[in-house]
């Protein structure tokens, strides 16, 4: 049986409420990307609710990093009591593609490929938060280790991780093809096929960004995060 809680399908993975998604930060992400680098998202909703959609927690617990999900906004926490809101209707059915530009002290959520934004600083310091060795937890899906917490239930097509928290600007020329083709296809929930091992973890692959029609600049290499 494929893990609870993920659902694979075309384009990515479904999790329900069932899921649970949890991995040593060190591990999702690689050496030497923290602190200058973008996470390129590709997600749908499919309950309305607040849940994050991903949260990095300190070695203490303390949240660190989270994207929550509220109706009529996008909620970008930097801390344990900082957050700031960019009004952005997430849960209208569609898919979304998101981006978030770490450097240094300070993140920018992108939505609508650039059009809109926000920044934040960090509300921790590398004592209470983040050491070199970025020691502390990934959850994906939701913001604690408690079940009582709101689950994320929706479909991931990306989850990239891309060493330049720049590319975050122009991160619509990192969206997969299949992301962009992924609102023609709706998942059928039955049969699942095919179906994932039983057990779940989180590695990082070599991607390559889309390129466009005229000559660019050499693209930084790209990770994905997968369930396997």
């Amino acid at each position: 049986s494929a893990p609870a809680g993920v659902i694979p399908f075309k384009s990515g993975v479904i999790l329900n409420q069932q899921a649970h998604i949890e991995a040593p930060l060190r591990s999702v992400i690689p050496a030497g990307f923290w602190p200058k680098l973008a996470l390129v998202l590709s997600v749908r909703s499919h309950r309305v609710n607040s849940a994050f959609l991903f949260t990095l927690l300190s070695r203490n617990k303390k949240l660190l990093l989270g994207l929550q999900l509220v109706p009529g906004s996008l909620v970008l926490h930097t801390g344990p009591n900082t957050s700031v809101a960019l009004q952005y209707e997430p849960h209208d059915g569609q898919w979304h593609q998101l981006a978030l530009g770490i450097n240094g002290q300070k993140v920018t959520l992108y939505a609508s490929c650039g059009e809109q934004s926000i920044q934040a600083d960090f509300g921790w310091d590398s004592e209470e938060g983040l050491t070199s060795q970025l020691e502390g937890s990934f959850l994906f899906g939701r913001t604690s280790q408690q079940q009582v917490s709101a689950h994320f239930e929706g479909a991931i097509c990306q989850f990239d991780l891309v060493p330049s928290a720049q590319a975050a600007h122009n991160y619509c020329r990192y969206i997969k093809k299949q992301c962009r083709e992924a609102d023609t296809y709706r998942p059928n929930l039955s049969p699942l096929l095919p179906i994932l091992p039983r057990r779940t973890n989180i590695s990082a692959t070599a991607a390559t960004p889309k390129r466009s029609g005229l000559q660019t600049a050499r693209k930084p290499t790209t990770f994905s995060l997968h369930l396997v």
